[in-house]
């Protein structure tokens, strides 16, 4: 829903569907991810890109992602609805 930057953000206190809104797995979104220096760090070669994690700084007090609680456990397929409530 949407585009650019940060958009996780408008997710706080809402709640994930996935499938059958009323039986598929839930997970509300509680909170945002304040990152460390490990954003930094290329998983392919381990080399560190400080700019990175300054640009998230700047950007975004130094958020950039949000955490989740799994509120109603469900099976997961390859092409099922999500939807956001």
């Amino acid at each position: 829903n949407g585009s650019g930057a940060f958009q996780e953000e408008k997710w706080l206190g809402k709640t994930l569907f996935f499938g059958d809104e009323t039986a598929g797995p839930t997970v509300s979104i509680t909170v945002r991810d304040t990152r460390c220096s490990m954003i930094s760090l290329n998983p392919d070669t381990i080399t560190a890109t400080p700019d990175v994690l300054k640009a998230v700084v700047r950007a975004n007090n130094t958020n950039a992602g949000v955490y989740g609680t799994v509120t109603r456990t469900g099976s997961l397929s390859v092409g099922q609805s999500i939807s956001i409530k």
